[in-house]
């Protein structure tokens, strides 16, 4: 139910500011004319509306962020920090400080980071891989070693890459 929560209100705040700050740009123009006092009500209404579009934005970006540290981590117990980072081609600091974002956004879950070890450690990997809270995870082709995206549990899913049946570990 979490999973559906996030992303339907994702999508109802980025409708919902985008609409608003039309409503607000007509207001301006309209207010602009006939009762110019009322201008920087309405320039400020129209900021809440750009509010709520970037916030729906960022939070789409850490989404999409999640799912690329998924890939990086997929069907491994652990992974070095800097071997996330020069897969990434990013800083140390930046990957600690992404993964520290997203873990507390709760956008990854079930993963831990061993900062005297510089590894990241994943927990719990309940059917084959590591959870993602908008429904993905990674499960490893056992033919190919392809990583592929999936929902739910493997039964009936094949491989991306090769098209053999997935497999739970």
């Amino acid at each position: 139910m979490k999973k559906f929560i996030g992303a339907f209100f994702e999508k109802v705040l980025i409708f919902v500011g985008t609409a608003w700050s039309a409503f607000c740009i007509m207001g301006i123009a309209a207010c602009s004319t006939r009762s110019p006092d009322n201008v920087p009500f309405c320039i400020v209404c129209l900021g809440i509306g750009i509010a709520m579009v970037l916030k729906s934005k960022k939070m789409e970006k850490l989404r999409n962020r999640a799912e690329v540290y998924a890939m990086c981590l997929a069907d491994k117990p652990e992974s070095e920090l800097s071997e996330i980072a020069r897969t990434m081609n990013i800083s140390l600091e930046q990957v600690v400080s992404e993964l520290d974002e997203l873990i507390r956004k709760d956008y990854l879950n079930n993963i831990y980071i061993d900062r005297a070890e510089s590894r990241v450690k994943i927990l719990s990997k309940e059917k084959g891989g590591l959870k993602l809270v908008n429904g993905y995870r990674f499960v490893t082709c056992k033919s190919c070693g392809g990583s592929n995206r999936i929902t739910g549990d493997c039964a009936g899913k094949r491989c991306n890459y090769c098209k053999a049946e997935l497999k739970e570990d």
